[in-house]
């Protein structure tokens, strides 16, 4: 007579199949009610028969890091907001381009975005070559 080890039902292992089908299931169905896309909408204008001419582009070039700023042949300064209201009123609608010497420091290229902004400008952009 032969004795078993191990006496008892053998075990079976657990089947994915019924798994994966409970799985494909739920994943169905919240890909079914989900909403990925939100609706909203979009007002549209109709195109009109207006000629819409260009913006007028003004150079301004800063020479140097004293805050020399020149335009048209005119000096200004840097510091002297008033000089530059005089420049920006002159147009109030025209793009500033910026443009620096090579020798100029960045931060004062920022500064005289910023006068400008603060003079009245409401498109002010930089312009030229980096090196």
């Amino acid at each position: 007579m032969q004795l078993e080890a191990f006496p008892g039902k053998k075990r079976r292992g657990i089947s994915l199949t019924p798994l994966i089908d409970v799985v494909f299931i739920l994943l169905l169905f919240f890909m079914l009610s989900s909403n990925f896309t939100h609706w909203r909408q979009i007002s549209l204008s109709s195109a009109n028969q207006t000629e819409n001419k260009p913006d007028e582009i003004e150079i301004v070039r800063v020479e140097s890091d004293a805050g020399r700023v020149t335009h048209d042949g005119k000096t200004y300064q840097l510091k002297d907001l008033d000089g530059l209201r005089t420049l920006v009123a002159a147009a109030p609608d025209a793009v500033y381009a910026v443009e620096a010497a090579p020798e100029v420091k960045t931060q004062t290229l920022v500064s005289l975005l910023d006068q400008l902004h603060r003079a009245g400008a409401q498109k002010v952009s930089m312009t030229g070559v980096l090196p």
